[in-house]
């Protein structure tokens, strides 16, 4: 089966996940998705890590509440209600049964970042792709910003809808820089 996706520039993923650089001696490998939907940004991530990491012990934690949500997902956008339902998080769920590595958390992100804000979990990559307001992806990327490493990417989609600029420069204090951009997509490296 297809897993089916809602964006664009998934080979932009694909080639940050490949290229990604890991420390030497690494021992284990965490990556997220927050905003999972169908599960075609999860599938590229781990599909791209498999190929990368060969034996080292691996985990891709996918964060999506489904449920269909009111929420408002752009800046300046009165609340919506996505067709994120049950049915849908049934289908992602099927697509990856097989799958050992993937970890699926069914909340919102408000509700993981508070669930595990005690755990110390180191994140290599992040693809965040759930609410696109400012404050949101703001709230988001600090989060996981004091959860990374040096040479940890974040990748941000639909960075044009929201204030980037604001983003990029909260991340500047974890010395995050802007290592490629697409049209929709965007790659920052912690330095």
């Amino acid at each position: 089966m297809t897993i089916e996706g809602d964006s664009v520039e998934y080979e932009l993923l694909r080639k940050w996940t490949l290229e990604l650089p890991l420390p030497e001696n690494t021992k284990h490998v965490t990556t997220a998705e927050i905003g999972v939907r169908r599960g075609l940004g999860s599938k590229i991530i781990m599909l791209a890590m498999q190929m990368k990491l060969k034996d080292i012990p691996y985990h891709h934690i996918a964060i999506d509440p489904y449920n269909n949500l009111s929420y408002v997902h752009f800046d300046n956008q009165e609340p919506i209600t996505a067709n994120y339902d049950d049915e849908m998080k049934k289908e992602m769920l099927e697509d990856f049964k097989d799958e050992k590595n993937f970890l699926f958390f069914h909340m919102t992100d408000r509700e993981f970042m508070n669930r595990f804000s005690k755990e110390e979990v180191i994140y290599d990559l992040v693809h965040f792709d759930g609410p696109h307001t400012t404050l949101d992806v703001l709230r988001e990327a600090v989060w996981f910003a004091d959860r990374s490493r040096v040479g940890t990417r974040f990748v941000f989609d639909d960075y044009k809808y929201y204030q980037m600029k604001s983003v990029y420069q909260a991340l500047h204090w974890w010395d995050f820089k802007v290592l490629e951009k697409g049209d929709h997509k965007i790659c920052l490296q912690k330095v």
